[in-house]
């Protein structure tokens, strides 16, 4: 993106001013995520606080969707968290969330903590997860607008691997940030 920028002085002379600046596609809309295992407990872990997230591609174009070209009334926010034991990284280019865990209570849900005040820019979307089985190196959560498992991946961060036993829980905080 660059602004180009002309003022005239007087008639006989002018200036040009050129600014140029490169914006990062990603720099717009970022944020934030927290992990915590067994959150309040004497065996609490934090696994990574307040790491920055990747704002994937199709979130981008999710979120100009819903500021600037949806025509239909509303649409479901990506408030939905999910969790997953894959290694591969967080990339823009992902549309899913890779190997997504879909049973033992890591299943996608609903952010039972979703806040905005109105006038800031900041959003905070919560949901602690208690697990009903095994964990192996669960080491990425995402956001989505749906339950189900596909839809439209708005945001996802790597963390350090964490192993869950049985009624372990894993508080995952989004705190994301528009402008």
């Amino acid at each position: 993106m660059s602004c180009d920028e002309h003022t005239a002085i007087d008639e006989s002379a002018s200036v040009e001013v050129i600014n140029r600046k490169t914006v990062n596609d990603n720099s717009i809309i970022h944020g934030y995520v927290t992990i915590v295992k067994n959150q309040g407990m004497a065996d609490e872990q934090i696994i990574c606080q307040d790491k920055p997230n990747l704002l994937t591609d199709d979130g981008r174009d999710y979120a100009i969707a819903q500021f600037y070209t949806n025509t239909s009334a509303g649409g479901v926010g990506m408030n939905f968290i999910a969790l997953t034991s894959d290694s591969t990284g967080a990339d823009a280019g992902d549309s899913t969330l890779p190997s997504e865990i879909t049973t033992g209570g890591l299943e996608r849900a609903l952010a039972t903590t979703i806040t905005h005040s109105t006038g800031t820019n900041s959003t905070t979307l919560a949901k602690t997860f208690t697990s009903t089985g095994t964990h192996t190196n669960v080491q990425m959560s995402g956001t989505f607008n749906q339950l189900a498992v596909g839809g439209t991946i708005g945001h996802e961060s790597v963390f350090t691997a964490v192993s869950l036993a049985s009624s372990d829980t894993l508080t995952v905080t989004w705190t994301l940030t528009l402008g």
